[in-house]
């Protein structure tokens, strides 16, 4: 099983039927990953842009 060495952070799906916490690594300033939510498959760019108003 492999091991995420770097911080990571927690953040929830806000999906309103889904819900579900997982983790994401948390990157350099600067630098933007889009992330896919585990439970329902819903597509986030991490950390959100700062013109992003959710």
């Amino acid at each position: 099983m492999a091991r995420i060495v770097r911080p990571v952070w927690a953040i929830r799906c806000s999906n309103s039927a889904c819900k579900t916490l997982f983790e994401v690594v948390r990157l350099e300033d600067g630098k933007i990953q889009e992330v896919i939510c585990p439970g329902c498959g819903e597509h986030y760019a991490y950390p959100p842009p700062k013109d992003d108003n959710n």
